[in-house]
């Protein structure tokens, strides 16, 4: 019965943490999320109960070592610089945030060798995906004032339950991705991916439609060249249709006739394709600022990092610019110093060749397209202090590791 109890106890903290990770706000200047507290709690069931699961790695190893190398930069610093000065408040908020990205990237790490564990997550996190997804494109379509202040950035761009449309698309592209791995019928795929493809449309994400037009390359790649005919004619099919939808909506569509105001945000996410680099600094990308900030604070610190010191308060003291630096690399150098930030790339690295070196029969294909994802979104947004990267980057180390112990057992009979 106890072992019931549980098993039933385990199951909603999985389910509650597959919905509130793609939620987040900020309150007082402190990003929170429902999914900090129930992390908690199933960091503390698995070290009561399944504490064997845990293992020191080199992941493990490096933050320990990262941690120690960023309080000597923020001593050095201290003591060295005349303008920065060490506030114990500010670094204890650093720390705190940087703790818990630990320790998202440590259950995801290990939560999938929990029995059952990987099928409640993933669907409960993919059907929570389409729900979030289908409130965002039913306020786009009318306007529901309470709807628009919980889900929407602004007039036009959705952030569903977290603070920006970008973080936003990156989930619900991931859910995308994970609605072919995990349903079989076609009905059920053809629902949620339409659903979940014009939530992304809501966000007016940019980088989205770039990522959004590479899938689709890649899956009509692989389906016409796996000698399916089935497949051929399928994806030759829908591509047509694609392309007589297009013609139609160009020559004849007029969205406002019923009244949808998708054009808004999907006309901002096709201004990458008509205006190139010109839109980066256009319709609120004002990325060229805070990517000079971010390399202002790495040659200040002679690129050994700001250690604990918070980013944006050096930025805004330094630059006047008080804004992140919508660029994931960008921001670990100038926080964690070159040689760290290099060690984390390389080891991103490391995993994809290692996802692509054991993907027999496509096993892989998701897991791979999703880190790729990542990395591309890094070039755009900041994920370093990211409770949903740390978890996903958590899970992608799972099953790496996982790979080879079964690619040794293989070996070894």
């Amino acid at each position: 019965m106890r072992t019931q109890e549980n098993s039933t106890f385990l199951n909603i903290l999985l389910i509650g943490l597959a919905i509130f990770i793609q939620q987040s706000f900020v309150i007082g200047g402190i990003n929170i999320s429902i999914a900090d507290f129930i992390i908690l709690i199933l960091f503390a069931y698995i070290l009561i109960n399944h504490n064997k699961i845990i293992e020191v790695n080199f992941i493990l190893i490096f933050i320990l070592i990262l941690y120690i190398y960023r309080i000597l930069m923020t001593v050095i610093l201290g003591v060295f610089d005349d303008i920065l000065i060490i506030n114990l408040k500010e670094i204890l908020a650093t720390s705190i945030k940087f703790a818990f990205v630990v320790i998202y990237l440590l259950i995801g790490s290990i939560i999938l060798k929990l029995s059952n564990s990987r099928t409640i997550f993933l669907k409960s996190y993919v059907i929570s995906s389409a729900m979030i997804g289908i409130l965002c494109v039913f306020t786009s379509v009318f306007k529901t004032p309470l709807l628009m202040r919980l889900l929407f950035f602004d007039e036009l761009r959705s952030k569903g339950l977290m603070n920006d449309p970008n973080y936003f698309a990156m989930t619900q592209i991931i859910s995308l991705i994970l609605v072919f791995k995990l349903t079989h019928r076609f009905f059920y795929r053809l629902v949620l991916s339409l659903i979940i493809l014009l939530s992304i449309f809501t966000t007016g994400s940019k980088t989205a439609s770039i990522i959004i037009l590479l899938l689709i390359m890649g899956y009509c790649a692989i389906k016409l060249f796996n000698r399916n005919v089935v497949s051929i004619v399928s994806v030759l099919s829908a591509f047509s249709i694609l392309l007589l939808g297009t013609f139609y909506m160009i020559n004849f569509g007029n969205w406002h006739t019923y009244d949808v105001d998708l054009g808004g945000s999907f006309n901002r996410m096709t201004s990458i394709f008509k205006e190139g680099t010109a839109s980066i600094n256009e319709s609120g990308s004002d990325r060229s600022l805070v990517w000079l900030n971010a390399i202002s604070l790495i040659k200040y610190t002679f690129g050994f990092g700001l250690g604990l010191f918070d980013y944006v308060h050096v930025g805004t003291y330094l630059n006047g610019v008080s804004l992140v630096a919508h660029n994931t690399y960008l921001q670990i150098f100038a926080e964690w110093g070159i040689v760290f930030g290099l060690v984390f790339i390389f080891y991103l690295i490391y995993l994809l060749f290692s996802l692509i070196k054991f993907n027999e029969n496509g096993r892989n294909i998701v897991w791979i397209a999703i880190l790729l994802i990542l990395m591309v979104y890094f070039m755009t947004v900041s994920f370093n202090n990211s409770r949903y990267v740390a978890f996903v980057i958590g899970i992608l180390i799972y099953l790496v590791q996982s790979n080879k112990t079964e690619g040794r057992h293989t070996h070894e009979e």
